[in-house]
C-alpha cells in the first residue's frame, strides 16, 4: 500500500461525513473540553491564518478526545458587516446571496479538505435571523439595564466606509478594515454603557493567569486605569465649570493656561458668545485629524479663546484668572477632554508653552533640591513642592493627598479613578448588519421592539438597490414605516444596524446551545462547557473582540445567566503566517492558498508543516522547502509502517510480557516519546510534537527496517506498538494514521475515537545512559552505559566500540579517565 495524499484524503473524509464522528453530546458529557478556534468571516477564501488557527483547535480537540473527554469543537461564520456589503455592491448581487455563496464555497472547498474535526451540527451563522434574533434580544436586555442608550456625541468616522467605528475599531487613527484616516463626526448614536463594567474588566485581569501575555498586556493598555483627581475650573461668564483630570494634582500651582479640546462641549458655546471665525476654522480642520496626528504630532497647534477660568486657590496661584485655550493634542473622549497646562512639569504642555510663549512656572523640584533657574526642559519626576503656598516643602506625594484633600473639602474638586475604555458605539449606518430592534413614534417617544416581535427580519435587497453603489435600510421604506407597539400609530424603525463585533460577543454560548427556539440559551448547559478551554485566534483581537466577549460574559452573570464572569480560561494568540518576512497580501503578490497546497502536498503535511520548526505564538515564514520535506516525511512513514503491517497482517496486535521483546531499547524511546508527547500537547509546544514525532519514527522505522527472526510474540507486541503510535501521531496527522488503522487494524476503527496510548512507567527511567568517548579531548564516540556502571565497566564498554578502536589503533594509551555518568576522556601518545 503505496502512498497518496490524494486517494488517501479523500476517502478518509468522505468516511467522516456519513459518520459524523465529531459530533459533540453537549448534553451528556462527562469531562467536557471546549476547543476554539476565533470563526471566520466567510470571504469565499481561507487563508493560511485559518489554517494555523484552526490547525491549533484542531490539534488541542483530538488530544483531549484521546484523553477522555467530551470535546466541542464547532464552527460557524462572523457573516455580517461591512466586506459582504461592499462585495456585493461591486458585483451588484444582494449581500445575503453574496455570503451564502461564501459559506458554502469555503465550507466544501476549503475547511472541509483540510479534515479538521468540526462538530457541524453546531454550525451558526450571525446573519441568519435564528441567531440575530438573540443578538436582538440581548439588545433589549441592554436596554432593559439602562446599559443601552443615543445620545448625540462626536464618533469616529470612517469616510470610506460612511460608518461609525467604535474605539477599538481605530488603529493608528485609522479605520481597522481599509486602513483610511478617521475622522471626528457629531451625531446621534447608539451606545452601550461598557465603563460601568470599567473596574471589574480591570480587576478581572489578574484572573486571566492562562492568558496569552501579551493579550492581557493589550487590554491592560486599552481599559488603562488611572488613580488622580478631578479639579474644576469655574468659568464665571459662562456659568459653566470646566472639570480636569490630573495624576498630579501637585503641580496645581504651576498652571498657565487650562486647553480643552476641540470637541469639548464649551467650545460651542464659547463660540456662541464670541462667534470667532479663527476659532471655528480651528475647530473644524482639528476634528479632521485622527486622534494618533493629533497626539503624536510635535508641532503642537492650539487658539486661545476670549473666556478665562478662576483657579481654585487663587491665594497661592501666579495667575488667578486663567485663559481657556483650544489644543487638538487634548482628546475629548480621554479623561474630562480638559487639561490644566503646567509646562514645568508635562513635556506636552512645555512644548505648548513653548510654541504660544506662555509663562512656565515651576512648582516642583527634585527631593530636597532647590530651584535651578529658569526651566529648560519640564521636570516630570516627583520631588519636592515650591512656589505653592502652603503646600510648599511638601513631598509630591503628600502633597497630591493634601490638596486633593482640600479641594473636596472647598467642593472644587475629589478624588477619582478614571479609565480610558469608553463607552462601545454599536450603531453603523450600513444595511448588512442585525437590525436595531427600536421603534420611534412621534406619540410614545423611544419604543423598543417586543420581544414576542423578534426577530426584527432585514428587508431582502434587490439588484436594483446596489446600483447607487450604496446600501442603507432608508432606502428600504416597507421596512421603516410600521406601526408602534404601544398605540398602534403610524411609526418608523431605527435604520442603523449593530456592529457585527456584538454578533461575535456571544457567539461561543449559542454554539452550546445553537437549536434552541425558546431562548438564546440554556443555562445549565452553557455553566457546565463555559468557560472555553482552549481559544485561539491573534492579537489583533485583544482590544476588540476579546474586550466585548468579557463584558458581555459579565453583563450576562449580572442577569443572572451564566454562573462564570470570564468567557475563556486558555486564551492562545498564534502568530503571523508570512511570506519572505512580509504579511500576505493580494496587493503585495505574495499569497499562498491553501487549496492549491492542499492539492499539491496533502493536509497531513500542511498541517504538519505549520506547526513544525517555530513556536505558534510567534511568527512564520513560508518554506516550500519545508512543506516538501514534510510531506517526504510522511511518505516514507507512512510506505515502511505499510509494508511491515503488510508482513505480519496474520498476526493480532497483542501486547505480551515487554520485559521478554527483543527491542527493549524501543521500549525505552516509544514509551518515554508518548509521554513526553503528552506533556507537550498538554502545554501548547506543538512544534515540540512536531520534532517529537519525528524522533519516535526514526526509533520505530530502525527496528522494523532492521527486525529480523522475530517471533510471532514480538510481532504481536511490536504491531501493538505501532498502534500506539499511530493513535499519538494521529492528533498532528489524521489522515495518515486513521489510513494506516483502518487498513491493518479493522475497518471499524476510528483514530478520533481511540484512547491515548497506556504508557508502561517502567520504561519511563532508563537503566541505561548514553556517555560521550573523548580521545585526545575530542569527541569520538557515544556509548550506552548501565546507569551505575563502576569504571571498570565503563571503560571495557569503550574500549570494545569500533570507532573507538580505529581511532586508538596502533597508538599508546597513556591515561584514561573516567567522569562516572558523563564522560570517557582517553588521552593517546601522537
Amino acid at each position: 500500500m503505496n502512498y497518496d495524499h490524494r486517494q488517501v484524503e479523500e476517502k478518509i473524509l468522505s468516511e467522516q461525513q456519513k459518520r459524523n464522528d465529531f459530533f459533540c453530546d453537549v448534553a451528556n458529557a462527562g469531562k467536557k473540553f471546549y476547543s476554539l478556534g476565533m470563526f471566520p468571516y466567510p470571504s469565499g477564501n481561507a487563508h493560511m491564518g485559518h489554517v494555523l488557527v484552526y490547525t491549533l483547535s484542531d490539534v488541542k480537540a483530538r488530544f483531549k478526545k484521546l484523553k477522555g473527554h467530551e470535546v466541542l469543537h464547532p464552527m460557524g461564520w462572523d457573516a455580517f458587516g461591512l466586506p459582504a456589503e461592499n462585495a456585493a455592491i461591486k458585483h451588484k448581487v444582494r449581500p445575503d446571496s453574496w455570503t451564502k455563496s461564501n459559506i458554502q464555497k469555503m465550507k466544501t472547498e476549503q475547511l472541509n479538505g483540510e479534515g479538521w474535526s468540526f462538530d457541524w451540527d453546531k454550525e451558526l451563522n450571525t446573519s441568519s435571523p435564528d441567531y440575530y434574533r438573540w443578538t436582538q434580544w440581548l439588545f433589549l436586555e441592554m436596554l432593559k439595564a439602562n446599559m443601552a442608550y443615543k445620545k448625540a456625541g462626536y464618533v469616529n468616522w470612517c469616510p470610506i466606509d460612511q460608518t461609525v467605528l467604535a474605539n477599538e475599531q481605530v488603529i493608528n487613527g485609522c479605520c481597522y478594515r481599509d486602513g483610511a484616516a478617521v475622522e471626528k463626526r457629531l451625531m446621534e448614536q447608539w451606545f452601550f454603557k461598557i465603563t460601568a463594567y470599567a473596574p471589574k474588566l480591570w480587576d478581572d485581569l489578574e484572573k486571566l493567569t492562562h492568558w496569552a501575555p501579551e493579550a492581557v498586556a493589550v487590554q491592560r493598555n486599552w481599559i488603562n486605569k488611572n488613580i488622580g483627581t478631578n479639579i474644576d475650573f469655574s468659568v464665571g461668564e459662562l456659568s459653566e465649570t470646566i472639570r480636569v483630570f490630573t495624576t498630579r494634582a501637585d503641580t496645581l500651582f504651576g498652571v498657565c493656561a487650562v486647553v480643552i479640546a476641540p470637541e469639548h462641549p464649551l467650545v460651542a458655546k464659547i463660540l456662541s458668545k464670541n462667534p470667532s471665525p479663527e476659532i471655528k476654522s480651528y475647530v473644524e480642520a482639528a476634528l479632521k485629524k485622527s486622534q494618533v496626528e493629533r497626539m503624536q504630532s510635535k508641532e503642537k497647534t492650539g487658539i486661545k479663546t476670549s473666556v478665562k477660568c478662576q483657579h481654585p486657590f487663587p491665594q497661592f496661584a501666579p495667575e488667578k484668572e486663567i485663559a481657556v485655550w483650544i489644543g487638538d493634542y487634548v482628546i475629548g473622549d480621554y479623561g474630562s477632554g480638559a487639561v490644566m497646562c503646567v509646562p514645568g512639569h508635562d513635556t506636552r504642555d512645555f512644548e505648548f508653552a513653548q510654541k504660544f510663549r506662555l509663562p512656565v512656572y515651576e512648582v516642583i523640584v527634585p527631593s530636597k533640591g532647590v530651584s535651578a533657574g529658569p526651566l529648560k526642559e519640564a521636570f516630570t519626576e516627583l520631588g519636592t513642592l515650591i512656589n505653592s503656598g502652603t503646600y510648599s516643602a511638601l513631598s509630591s506625594q503628600a502633597a497630591i493627598e493634601k490638596i486633593t484633600h482640600d479641594l473636596v473639602a472647598k467642593g472644587r474638586g475629589e478624588a477619582t479613578t478614571t479609565f480610558q475604555l469608553r463607552d462601545w458605539s454599536v450603531g453603523r449606518q450600513r444595511f448588512w448588519g442585525c437590525p436595531i430592534p427600536i421603534i420611534y413614534c412621534q406619540k410614545c417617544g423611544t419604543v423598543p421592539v417586543p420581544e414576542k416581535d423578534l426577530p426584527v427580519e432585514l428587508p431582502i435587497a434587490r439588484d436594483s438597490d446596489m446600483e447607487d453603489g450604496v446600501l442603507n435600510l432608508r432606502q428600504f421604506h416597507d421596512f421603516v414605516n410600521t406601526k408602534c407597539p404601544n398605540c398602534h400609530g403610524p411609526a418608523k424603525r431605527e435604520t442603523d444596524t449593530l456592529d457585527t463585533f456584538l454578533c461575535s460577543s456571544w457567539y461561543a454560548f449559542r454554539f452550546i446551545d445553537n437549536k434552541n427556539a425558546a431562548k438564546p440559551f440554556d443555562s445549565k448547559l452553557v455553566n457546565q462547557w463555559m468557560p472555553v478551554d482552549f481559544y485561539v485566534g491573534g492579537i489583533e483581537h485583544a482590544a476588540q473582540h476579546m474586550i466585548y466577549f468579557r463584558f458581555i460574559t459579565k453583563f450576562l452573570k449580572d442577569r443572572g445567566l451564566v454562573n462564570f464572569d470570564e468567557p475563556v480560561d486558555y486564551f492562545f494568540c498564534n502568530g503571523m503566517v508570512r511570506q519572505d518576512g512580509a504579511k500576505m497580501s493580494k496587493s503585495k503578490g505574495n499569497i499562498v492558498i491553501p487549496t492549491e497546497v492542499i492539492n499539491a502536498y496533502g493536509g497531513d503535511a500542511l498541517r504538519f508543516y505549520i506547526l513544525s520548526d517555530t513556536p505558534a505564538e510567534l511568527d512564520r515564514d513560508w518554506d516550500d522547502k519545508g512543506i516538501k520535506a514534510k510531506q517526504e516525511f510522511i511518505r516514507k512513514n507512512f510506505n515502511n509502517l505499510s509494508t511491515y503491517l503488510d508482513a505480519v497482517k496474520h498476526i493480532p496486535a497483542q501486547r505480551g510480557d515487554l520485559s521478554k521483546f527483543k527491542y527493549q531499547e524501543l521500549l525505552f524511546d516509544l514509551f518515554g516519546g508518548l509521554a513526553q508527547l503528552e506533556e507537550q500537547f498538554e502545554k501548547n509546544l506543538f512544534n515540540n510534537a512536531v520534532a517529537k514525532v519525528h524522533e519516535l519514527s526514526n526509533s520505530l522505522l530502525k527496528v522494523i527496517n532492521t527486525a529480523k527472526d522475530l517471533t510471532d510474540s514480538d510481532h504481536a507486541t511490536l504491531k501493538s506498538l505501532v498502534l500506539d503510535y499511530l493513535v499519538a501521531i494521529g492528533v498532528l496527522l489524521p489522515f495518515t494514521a486513521e489510513t494506516l488503522l483502518k487498513e491493518y487494524y479493522g475497518k471499524e476503527r476510528s483514530i478520533y475515537k481511540a484512547a491515548w496510548p497506556v504508557i508502561e512507567k517502567q520504561y519511563l527511567a532508563r537503566d541505561v545512559i548514553n556517555i560521550a568517548v573523548q580521545i585526545n579531548g575530542k569527541k569520538r564516540a557515544l556509548i550506552e552505559i548501565k546507569k551505575n556502571a563502576s569504571e571498570s565497566e565503563a571503560l571495557t564498554v569503550a574500549f570494545a566500540d569500533a570507532d573507538v578502536q580505529r581511532n586508538i589503533e596502533g597508538k599508546e594509551v597513556l591515561k584514561k579517565i573516567y567522569v562516572p555518568g558523563k564522560i570517557i576522556n582517553i588521552v593517546i601518545k601522537g
